[in-house]
């Protein structure tokens, strides 16, 4: 977090009217009409405003709707405001009692920047605990400003500083732990789970996805081209008198290459010296989240170490986003992460890896969901960080991998910066370095190339 610093009062605040406040939190909605009113500007509730008004604020992301609910209705308003021009205005709390109160809504407006060019759209965040009629001054103040996404506070306005460069603590790491790692068998994810397990081999590493292990055919040859077990798989079945259907061929294709994937993640554990163990759960399914809990404690004990990779993608411009595309993307990530943090006691954690995004610092185009759910990411880290003072809690902002899911619209972030593609094994050894030895004051780091060697 920067340091605050006073509000940079640009313009006359009746400039930037008329105000529009939307009434989903209603208190918050008649305290800033209210401010407003009395401060000389014009300004009422959206519904009643019709399309004159200069600025809109929207307050969904105050109120008490569920957590994926409210991102979508704050994307929803969005995308029916953008042809009026208006400058938008997103609130949040900067902090809460509840991870599902949490939002990412900077991750939307920065998103939003890059979509609609020339379109203002800004997120502040308010104090939770402040009084209504504090936070509405505060909001007040901030609107006669060109002031982008900051935390408002009563000394002035900070922005959220993201670490970019690495730094370890010389003591020794716990050397066991049991450890969680949703979305940990496959992908990058693993290659990191693997680097754990190689560091600590008396620990027990618990890994959970969606995919079952399939049994690899008797007669195919073990490979992991894709290309050349379709053939197989098309060649065996024709051998049998069946007339194989393409798709069916690619959905049997990417179920073995997945299992392969898995037990290689496993044994290349098991070889570490550790325990792997792999359970088939669906993160965005409480009932399912429980029985994986339930299950690792009564056989390993509490849950020590938690790394959360879990995450799925729904590509496409803000303007033709639906509900079930934010659902899509948020169950896994957001709805999942946070099912599981009411489910376990995170009082037992001792070391906590979240796996965002750098489309969380900077917004990319087509991702407007996957940026809002991996800035709540980090909003849910620096909560856990501030609960939890002697764990070590990192929400890994990471630019493209080589091998990974290379966007060229967030490479080209990076490119522009300088930084190139993370190599895996820098990239495992970067998170198994900063989640067993990371600094506790570095809870957002932003991941480039600039961390190899």
């Amino acid at each position: 977090m920067g340091a605050p610093h006073p509000f940079d009062v640009r313009e006359d605040l009746a400039s930037q009217g008329p105000f529009a406040i939307s009434g989903t939190d209603a208190d918050m909605a008649r305290a800033l009409v209210g401010v407003l009113n009395g401060a000389g500007a014009s300004a009422g509730l959206l519904d009643a405003m019709g399309s004159g008004a200069r600025t809109i604020v929207l307050t969904e992301g105050l109120s008490g709707l569920p957590l994926t609910e409210r991102h979508w209705q704050v994307l929803d308003q969005c995308r029916m405001l953008h042809q009026r021009g208006a400058r938008i205005v997103l609130l949040q709390p900067a902090g809460a009692d509840d991870f599902g109160r949490l939002s990412g809504f900077a991750g939307l407006s920065r998103t939003l920047r890059q979509e609609w060019p020339g379109q203002q759209i800004t997120t502040w965040s308010l104090p939770a605990a402040a009084p209504m009629d504090e936070k509405a001054t505060l909001i007040l103040r901030a609107l006669a400003t060109g002031l982008q996404d900051a935390d408002l506070t009563v000394d002035g306005a900070s922005v959220q500083q993201i670490a970019g460069a690495p730094r370890l603590n010389p003591s020794a790491p716990s050397t066991r732990n049991v450890w969680f790692a949703p979305g940990g068998a496959r992908g990058v994810t693993s290659a990191c789970v693997m680097e754990l397990a190689r560091r600590q081999p008396g620990s027990v590493f618990v890994l959970a996805g969606r995919s079952g292990i399939a049994p690899w055919p008797a007669g195919i040859e073990v490979t992991t081209d894709t290309k050349q077990l379709r053939g197989a798989l098309i060649a065996a079945a024709r051998a049998s008198g069946q007339k194989p259907s393409l798709p069916d061929i690619d959905r049997e294709a990417r179920t073995l290459l997945a299992g392969q994937e898995i037990r290689a993640t496993l044994d290349a554990i098991t070889a570490s010296g550790a325990q792997a163990v792999y359970l088939q759960a669906d993160m965005s399914d409480r009932n399912s989240i429980v029985s994986a809990v339930d299950a690792i404690i009564q056989q390993y004990g509490p849950i020590t170490g938690l790394v959360h990779g879990a995450g799925v993608l729904a590509d496409g411009l803000a303007l033709k986003k639906t509900r079930e595309d934010v659902a899509h993307v948020f169950g896994p990530k957001v709805e999942g992460l946070a099912m599981l943090l009411d489910v376990l006691d995170p009082s037992r954690l001792r070391h906590v890896g979240l796996f965002s995004s750098a489309s969380a610092v900077f917004g990319n185009t087509g991702q407007s969901d996957y940026a809002m759910a991996n800035a709540w990411l980090g909003a849910v880290a620096r909560k856990l960080a501030a609960d939890l003072p002697d764990a070590i809690v990192k929400s890994f902002c990471w630019g493209p991998w080589a091998g990974g899911m290379v966007d060229s619209s967030l490479a080209g972030h990076f490119a522009a910066r300088g930084i190139s593609l993370i190599g895996l094994e820098d990239g495992a050894r970067i998170f198994a370095d900063q989640i067993l030895q990371g600094d506790r004051s570095e809870v957002e780091l932003l991941i480039g190339d600039e961390w190899a060697g």
